[in-house]
């Protein structure tokens, strides 16, 4: 594990959270070796790691949503609705009915973002370049897996709350503040109830020597209102609800600053 940063301060909640504090915080709480994570401060600084080769590409599964809606917004004059019926087109198998982009990036609704990569049209691939995004296999098909480097990931993330004024990122970033309330993300919501933050999940497929069915992933960044600190979680073999649930805790306990 390596814990990189000294004494740089990260604006949380209106509180100046010194690196160190964070790091042996994280490092104290949080010793499983299933977990992975990294810690970024405000300028995108690695405060706190502990993620094997965070600067190599691997599935991230539905973190990416964020971005292809945004590369749509980006090259499309609005954003569409599209109705999930659920079965084999989304992981809620009842559907989530008519969504539109900010209900659809809460819910991560499957089905919404294929419809979206099929009508994105030809420069949709080229927007989603921007953000340092890969992706193995047709671009319009819903077998296709996007890979990006947790590191440059969490960057892009921090870069998006950045452009909140963009008609393309807003409601964006919206879906997000949504996820963490009510949506696949509401652990990290109930975890910090006083704090506006933005969030979403994912389950992507196991990179991981010792293999599972999948990995969950969790992102929050910890302000609405200007770019603040943003941690990315991963849990090895289990669904990104759950490492949600994990990431909520560990900014709760690095908001205290105490050890148990």
């Amino acid at each position: 594990m390596a814990l990189l940063g000294t004494c740089a301060p990260i604006r949380a909640g209106g509180q100046d959270l010194h690196s160190q504090s964070a790091a042996a915080v994280l490092t104290h709480d949080f010793a499983d070796p299933d977990l992975s994570y990294l810690l970024l401060d405000e300028d995108g600084r690695v405060v706190a790691e502990r993620w094997e080769h965070a600067e190599r590409d691997i599935p991230v599964g539905s973190l990416t949503k964020p971005f292809m809606a945004v590369a749509y917004g980006r090259t499309h004059a609005s954003f569409p609705k599209f109705r999930c019926t659920g079965g084999k087109t989304c992981w809620l198998r009842r559907g989530h009915g008519t969504l539109k982009v900010r209900e659809a990036i809460a819910l991560s609704c499957n089905s919404f973002f294929h419809q979206l990569v099929a009508h994105g049209g030809p420069e949709f691939p080229a927007a989603m370049a921007n953000f340092a995004l890969h992706s193995a296999g047709d671009q319009a098909s819903s077998q296709s897996v996007t890979t990006a480097s947790p590191l440059a990931l969490a960057r892009a993330y921090l870069e998006l709350t950045r452009q909140g004024h963009e008609p393309a990122v807003a409601p964006v970033l919206q879906g997000l503040a949504l996820s963490a309330k009510s949506g696949t993300a509401k652990p990290i919501g109930e975890a910090l109830p006083e704090m506006n933050v933005l969030a979403k999940t994912g389950t992507a497929p196991c990179t991981h020597k010792k293999r599972a069915p999948g990995d969950g992933f969790a992102l929050v960044m910890y302000t609405v209102e200007k770019p603040g600190a943003v941690l990315l979680v991963r849990l090895h073999g289990r669904p990104g609800y759950m490492a949600a649930a994990v990431a909520g805790r560990m900014i709760a306990r690095i908001e205290t600053g105490a050890a148990r």
